[in-house]
């Protein structure tokens, strides 16, 4: 039997039973007929006669093209096709597989396939889990800082609620990136996990067809190829995202806001067990600094000018008009300010210290390359690693930046210095020592705060 369009089972008869109607067992494509157990006995053997699950649909049956039963799958193209599309159409040439090989072969792939995606469903679940797991212990360590800022604020009298605002909501922003980036993968798994499902789902019904060309059309002649899958996923087991919340920029909120009052104020801070930051002393190095760059006596200041200062070569030197400290950093926290007030342009960040010193181009300039890192004002104000730019937003001009560097957790951050507002933070991994690192524009002249 098979269901009308209705939903209703239909009864076939055999073709050849022309005495009293006998119920048909299967359809033979070749001849377009349907026969019962006797006359399949006698039918013939040969190869184009090919007998299916029972059916009406013929013209499924037929090549839309030449209107011939379909003998052949395409082993190039994974299309089903008649003898003359071997002959004469689109597939001459190709090599073909019959009708009943083929469907063979797709069933016996259609198992790797489907072990391959219960591996990569399951390797996904174990994913999902681990981010979700990682996802809680966020909001406990975001719970954690906030109960220690309202702690030191409990501590302080009114004049500082400002303050205390300030640093409340930078650790929301700090959960907030931490979260929207969990949050981001644990959306991508999910979906993936849909996606998995419903393939698992339709390969399980498609081996239980014993219909050759519902199985063939059924799958694309892709989908069997997913031996590899497994082993191109291997490579993604284990989603990196941090689950630390950033309190550098915490600390340095405070520090800046407490940096006027007392003493004590300073011990509450440490008793609250926030870092407690120094000014790193920050020195420019002559060795670096590009010939029409002027470097004060107190190598705290770098200005531009129209002559060469005719320094002699260095293989440290610049071509660009760039100059960095004589800091390097290999570790720990620093932090340095920066007053850009006398330049209307201005590039402030860190480089490695292998960056390029002598070709004047993106392979030296400050945040043109995956060795530097920076704050530049120019046409707009932005922030600018490995030639990606991107827009930083202040209400107002910056005149004075803070720049901190967390080395061993990989945060690079910069501050508007009055008001205190952040304005950009970088995460990377830093593998050799870093150094501060500024462009001199013409005309321009950088100050670095002691």
């Amino acid at each position: 039997m098979e269901k009308g369009e209705s939903g209703k089972k239909v009864q076939i008869y055999c073709s050849y039973c022309v005495q009293s109607p006998v119920a048909a067992t299967r359809t033979c494509l070749h001849c377009e007929a349907s026969l019962c157990e006797e006359h399949i006995k006698v039918h013939s053997k040969a190869t184009e006669h090919i007998l299916v699950e029972l059916t009406t649909s013929i013209k499924d049956m037929k090549c839309s093209i030449h209107d011939k039963v379909i003998e052949f799958c395409c082993s190039k193209d994974g299309a089903c096709i008649c003898v003359s599309c071997c002959i004469i159409g689109d597939h001459r040439g190709h090599k073909v597989d019959s009708l009943k090989d083929a469907f063979e072969k797709r069933k016996a792939s259609l198992k790797d396939a489907l072990d391959n995606l219960a591996l990569e469903s399951e390797e996904n679940e174990k994913e999902l889990d681990r981010l979700l797991k990682k996802r809680d212990n966020i909001k406990g360590a975001t719970t954690g800082v906030t109960e220690r800022v309202a702690a030191l604020f409990r501590d302080i009298n009114e004049q500082l609620e400002a303050l205390q605002a300030r640093a409340m909501n930078e650790v929301s922003k700090q959960e907030q990136k931490v979260m929207f980036r969990v949050n981001g993968s644990i959306e991508q798994l999910e979906k993936k996990k849909d996606e998995l499902s419903k393939k698992i789902n339709h390969l399980k019904e498609l081996r239980n067809v014993t219909n050759p060309l519902t199985v063939l059309k059924g799958t694309s002649h892709e989908v069997v190829k997913r031996r590899s899958s497994r082993r191109a996923s291997e490579g993604d087991k284990d989603i990196q995202v941090s689950t630390s919340v950033d309190e550098g920029p915490i600390s340095l909120i405070l520090h800046i806001g407490l940096l006027n009052f007392a003493e004590n104020l300073q011990d509450l801070k440490a008793l609250r067990q926030f870092t407690g930051l120094k000014k790193t002393n920050i020195t420019l190095d002559v060795n670096t600094a590009q010939n029409k760059i002027i470097i004060s006596s107190d190598l705290k200041s770098a200005s531009h000018s129209t002559t060469s200062q005719k320094y002699p070569e260095t293989p440290e030197r610049f071509k660009s008009c760039q100059v960095l400290s004589t800091n390097e950093f290999t570790s720990g926290q620093h932090y340095w300010e920066v007053d850009v007030s006398e330049a209307k342009r201005w590039i402030v960040g860190v480089a490695f210290k292998s960056i390029e010193r002598k070709i004047a181009g993106n392979e030296s300039f400050l945040g043109y390359n995956n060795k530097s890192w920076t704050l530049f004002f120019q046409k707009f104000l932005g922030a600018s690693h490995n030639n990606i730019q991107n827009t930083v937003v202040s209400d107002s001009a910056v005149q004075e930046v803070g720049i901190y560097l967390d080395y061993d957790a990989g945060y690079l951050s910069f501050y508007q210095l009055n008001p205190t507002r952040h304005l950009h933070t970088f995460t990377s991994t830093f593998y050799e020592p870093l150094l501060a690192a500024f462009y001199i524009f013409d005309n321009s002249c950088i100050k670095i705060k002691n």
